[in-house]
């Protein structure tokens, strides 16, 4: 089994620890390839950086020279997550929704940590997409940038630490989220701190994933991820044509 999986920033240093948290919850017989887009935002923390994501996202799935049978987004804002459940074959997950689905399984409420307050509400409305609304009992945002938290690691464990606290204490969280897949290799030292489940997204995804693709299951075609329908315009764009009429060269799921 192959998965890959896609970081939407440009941060070597958080691709590469997306890539270790991904291929140390992978099973025996399934190899992890992740990778960054080419002119990737450096990171996102914005609608704006969240559409050019998106944009790079398809190109670099589309693209991509070697076959994969399941496809992983590692942002928190589930970049294009839908929009490539459209064009691709195979399954797509988002961190978002995967850790969020695994939290419901664990605890009866859960609330997510993440980057920079002004993400709270991007936060909550991809929750609310996911339909588990109802099982969050916050999104909580510290003051930190996607950037800073590889860049001081230990400053942004105390920072987290204490915003799930208040969660657990005020808003009645009984697991926490990581809302950033920077946050990943803090995800057992917060659960031994703070004594509920943490669960980190990528960390979910690829069992998720993995199960999917054992099952034989991919995304629905019938109506809402149906292919987009072809529309001939002058000045298209070649990534549209990929989308309306996939190359043969494009060696998903083979």
């Amino acid at each position: 089994m192959r998965i890959l999986v896609i970081n939407p920033n440009s941060n070597k240093a958080m691709t590469q620890n997306i890539d270790r948290m991904a291929k140390s919850m992978a099973g025996p017989g399934t190899t992890i390839s992740t990778i960054s887009p080419p002119l990737a935002p450096a990171s996102i923390e914005s609608h704006a950086e969240d559409i050019v994501a998106g944009y790079r996202l398809i190109e670099a799935a589309t693209t991509h020279p070697e076959p994969y049978d399941a496809l992983i987004i590692a942002c928190y804002y589930d970049p294009a997550l839908e929009a490539l459940r459209e064009v691709l074959d195979v399954p797509v997950i988002g961190i978002a929704e995967a850790s969020a689905h695994m939290a419901s399984l664990v605890a009866p409420k859960f609330s997510v940590v993440t980057v920079l307050r002004r993400g709270v509400n991007h936060v909550e409305n991809v929750i609310h997409a996911a339909g588990l609304s109802s099982r969050c009992a916050s999104v909580r945002g510290v003051d930190l940038g996607v950037l800073d938290i590889d860049a001081d690691l230990e400053r942004a464990a105390t920072l987290i630490a204490a915003e799930a606290r208040k969660a657990i204490s005020e808003d009645g969280a009984e697991a926490i989220t990581l809302g950033c897949a920077g946050m990943g290799p803090l995800d057992k030292r917060l659960q031994e701190e703070l004594g509920v489940p943490v669960l980190d997204g990528v960390a979910c995804a690829v069992p998720l994933a993995e199960s999917c693709v054992k099952y034989g299951i991919t995304t629905s075609k019938i109506n809402s991820y149906d292919r987009p329908t072809d529309k001939k315009s002058p000045g298209l764009d070649p990534l549209l044509e990929d989308i309306y009429m996939p190359s043969t060269e494009l060696k998903v799921n083979a």
